[in-house]
């Protein structure tokens, strides 16, 4: 999809964050635009751009922003964790939609989506940008750190 390659060619310029907020709220907006209008051809409009942002964003960043947030020490296993929970919310999401569907229509679930959207992008506010961060040089500084606390610990 082009918005995978444009997150790969605007990665390191924008951020992981600023990309990952985007993608949510543009997501969102053409999910509400698509519920909305009624002209078959804007609504595929939107559903392009829906594509679009959804691979410029959340699609792209949830692999990559994993493995660069979590503190070296934990990082393998938090991004497993993360990997896992992102998992199961596609899988229950596919086998819920048809239920669902059936029971509350398809536009609730397309508004459920636009909510899921949101919050995605309020949580990721909550995250640091990693931009520009050398992982080796985080590595020493976490190294250096946890060998000053020890020797802290020791001389008290």
């Amino acid at each position: 999809s082009t918005g995978y390659f444009a997150s790969v060619l605007t990665i390191e310029l924008l951020g992981r964050k600023w990309i990952q907020v985007q993608g949510f709220l543009l997501a969102a907006l053409f999910r509400v635009s698509y519920l909305v209008l009624h002209a078959f051809v804007l609504r595929a409009q939107c559903f392009a751009f829906l594509q679009f942002f959804f691979n410029f964003g959340a699609n792209t960043t949830t692999y990559c922003y994993p493995a660069e947030v979590f503190p070296t020490h934990f990082r393998a296993t938090a991004h497993g964790i993360s990997a896992a929970a992102g998992k199961w919310g596609a899988i229950i999401s596919a086998l819920a939609f048809n239920t669902l569907s059936k029971r509350i229509g398809t536009p609730a679930i397309l508004w459920i989506f636009v909510r899921c959207c949101i919050f995605g992008a309020f949580f990721t506010l909550l995250l640091p940008e990693v931009k520009g961060c050398d992982p080796d040089a985080v590595l020493a500084e976490e190294l250096r750190t946890k060998r000053q606390a020890c020797k802290t610990q020791v001389a008290n």
